[in-house]
């Protein structure tokens, strides 16, 4: 299945019951607008019936349809299987989404061997990525399977295959690395003890000091009076009664700011 604008293009597969099995090639759209199937019939000599081939959209708007497996049987009780690896290209004729063609490929390069299952993603400069996959050796009596961990590109503009090479990381580039996410875990943890400690500290020090709890109950937040302050303080701010009535109090110059 491969996604076409607004489409879902639906090739091959295959059924399976008790008694017999059938394989399938042909082609349905599911429209994503309508929520609709329509059968397609495309012109041109297409894949034979098979299952477990991977589909790509080209940049050119085209579906390319590689590999797969299928099998037959050839007399009673005993199948031959077949791994494909053709390639053919679905591609709208004139444009026009009810009407397809089909066109065998032949890339050159390196290309995979035979297999069925692989994965496929889209990757960057249009290229088409291609892994892992398995291999049936069916005969008689005994079914074997070879399973791939291997890479390949498929480029769909010059038609061609790449064999993909990963870079193992140097054992010293690990180390350092390692060394260095180590340095940054040690140095979180002392920053994150730093701040729960004096987390910790203002907390106890709102709670249980008694010079906040006397603030709190005496001394309201607009207070200007020297004797309610010395008073929660434990202390006289004020020189003495008298000036303060005949208002010298506070002294120019030294004017008392709020306490918040």
């Amino acid at each position: 299945m491969a996604a076409w604008k607004r489409h879902l293009i639906l090739f091959g597969g295959f059924h399976e019951s008790t008694r017999d099995y059938i394989y399938y090639n042909d082609v349905y759209a599911f429209n994503l607008d309508t929520s609709t199937w329509s059968k397609l019939s495309p012109s041109g000599t297409g894949p034979t019936p098979r299952s477990g081939c991977q589909m790509s959209v080209t940049p050119q708007g085209s579906i390319i349809v590689y590999g797969g497996y299928s099998k037959q049987r050839v007399k009673k009780d005993v199948d031959k299987g077949t791994r494909h690896s053709d390639m053919f290209l679905l591609k709208p004729e004139d444009g026009r989404e009810d009407k397809w063609v089909w066109t065998r490929m032949n890339p050159s390069g390196v290309r995979p061997t035979p297999r069925s299952g692989f994965s496929v993603a889209m990757a960057p400069n249009h290229q088409t990525l291609f892994f892992g996959g398995v291999c049936d050796e069916e005969e008689e009596e005994s079914l074997a399977g070879e399973f791939f961990n291997d890479l390949y590109f498929y480029d769909a503009t010059r038609n061609r295959w790449f064999e993909g090479q990963l870079k193992k990381l140097r054992s010293g580039w690990r180390r350092q690395t390692r060394k260095r996410t180590v340095r940054r875990l040690k140095v979180l943890r002392v920053e994150t003890r730093m701040r729960t400690k004096t987390a910790e500290r203002r907390a106890v020090w709102r709670t249980e000091s008694p010079l906040q709890g006397h603030l709190a109950s005496a001394v309201p937040t607009s207070a200007q009076d020297p004797a309610v302050l010395g008073e929660a303080l434990g202390a006289s701010l004020c020189p003495d009664t008298r000036e303060r009535a005949e208002g010298g109090w506070p002294r120019p110059g030294r004017e008392l700011s709020p306490m918040i």
